[in-house]
């Protein structure tokens, strides 16, 4: 399955077939006058959050376990929000649009809103089968209406090798501690934003200076996010994310 990605590091390769979800909203407040350079750019990363802790909070909201849910995330796109398959499926859990649709999901490319919607598909799909996983995969890749018109696994092998590979990667430690996206419905500090364009057009109303410290803080909050990207390929180093949060 061939998926359009846009410029994003991906560490987990191509996932098959999917779903996908998310909606961003932008929410412009005022600068407040004398904010330092380190609140303006705290605020402007304030919905920064980790994948982790998206699917966390899926888990527990519609009762999946998390690991399958990392699972089908890994195995529909490599966790990649921008994916899009040449079916049209998108997003992390790759939702095709009628489903995400359905799910309530109004922008598919949206991390949190596609984990959501994917985490409520699966959800759906397992009370509908009993609990039964295999039925449940089989119909998250190829539809419930093959379930029903095969009486159990479609005698397709892409969908086959999809629920092999997704109950292969449930046993397997995913920390996604360290790939960040965009959280709380992907909005952003315009004011931050703002009073640190300012700044850096060198205008005198930005109300920010920048200092020595500054260019420290954000010398080394590139070099944990560099990191935290690299470690992030083998579901390792947590501490990373830790010692990025402690700085944002």
């Amino acid at each position: 399955m061939e998926f359009h990605q846009t410029a994003r590091l991906n560490p987990y390769g191509n996932g098959i077939y999917g779903q996908q979800s998310i909606h961003t909203t932008n929410e412009r407040s005022s600068t407040v006058a004398g904010s330092s350079f380190r609140d303006a750019f705290q605020g402007a990363l304030k919905t920064t959050e980790s994948m982790e802790s998206i699917f966390r909070e899926a888990s527990e909201r519609y009762g999946v376990d998390v690991n399958l849910l990392k699972a089908i995330g890994k195995a529909e796109s490599g966790f990649n929000p921008q994916a899009v398959s040449s079916a049209g499926a998108q997003g992390v859990m790759q939702l095709m649009p009628a489903t995400a649709r359905s799910l309530g999901v109004e922008d598919s490319l949206d991390a949190r809103s596609n984990i959501m919607g994917g985490a409520k598909y699966i959800a759906d799909l397992l009370e509908r089968y009993q609990g039964d996983t295999v039925l449940a995969l089989s119909a998250y890749n190829a539809g419930s209406g093959n379930v029903e018109k095969y009486g159990g696994v479609p005698p397709f092998k892409e969908t086959q090798n999809y629920i092999k590979k997704v109950l292969s990667y449930v046993g397997e430690d995913m920390d996604l501690s360290g790939v960040l996206t965009a959280g709380a419905g992907g909005s952003v500090s315009l004011a931050g934003t703002d009073a640190l364009s300012a700044l850096g057009l060198g205008e005198a109303g930005s109300g920010l200076a920048f200092c020595q410290e500054d260019a420290q803080y954000l010398v080394e909050l590139m070099r944990l996010r560099m990191e935290s990207m690299f470690h992030s390929q083998v579901f390792s180093e947590d501490e990373d994310g830790s010692a990025i949060d402690s700085l944002v």
